[in-house]
């Protein structure tokens, strides 16, 4: 468990850091399988299905953190890529920074901090025999303000067949 972990690692200064992470940890695995259940619904295949496949799952959750950069023009917070996983569910600061790739342009995505931002990865495009696509995307930082979110990417048990 997370916090244990925090605990054992951090000391008891972190327990309740660690409480309130394993918290959120829960809530957001929680949401991902009720997505999921849409998903496998818009797919024609039962609630259950997916749910059923990532039920027990190895997902990983991220706390991002990308400072203020002198030169945002000349550095990315991260390059373009797909996430390999099969849902991303990231809860963006007031900043901004998050872009996708759309009609041959990048897009910025305007934060809602009342809001989750979804993006299907590269193993549900394979479970969806390509129907859902994996979400190109990058983030880009900015001289004065840094940029926090949290991010919380659903992956199967690794002895998951896919």
């Amino acid at each position: 468990h997370i916090e244990e972990y925090f605990h054992n690692r951090m000391g008891e200064d972190f327990a309740e850091f660690g409480r309130v992470y394993q918290d959120y940890c829960e809530a957001m695995s929680t949401l991902s399988l009720g997505i999921m259940e849409l998903l496998g619904m818009s797919l024609g295949v039962s609630r259950e299905h997916f749910r059923e496949f990532f039920n027990e799952n190895d997902s990983i959750m991220r706390l991002n953190y990308y400072p203020p950069c002198q030169k945002p023009d000349l550095t990315l917070g991260t390059g373009p890529h797909c996430d390999p996983t099969s849902l991303t569910i990231l809860h963006q600061d007031q900043v901004g920074g998050l872009q996708v790739f759309v009609d041959n342009e990048w897009r910025s995505i305007s934060p809602n901090f009342d809001a989750f931002v979804v993006n299907i990865g590269d193993t549900f495009m394979a479970l969806s025999n390509g129907i859902y696509k994996s979400c190109l995307h990058r983030a880009v930082v900015n001289s004065q303000t840094p940029r926090k979110s949290l991010a919380f990417f659903l992956c199967p048990k690794n002895d998951k067949k896919v």
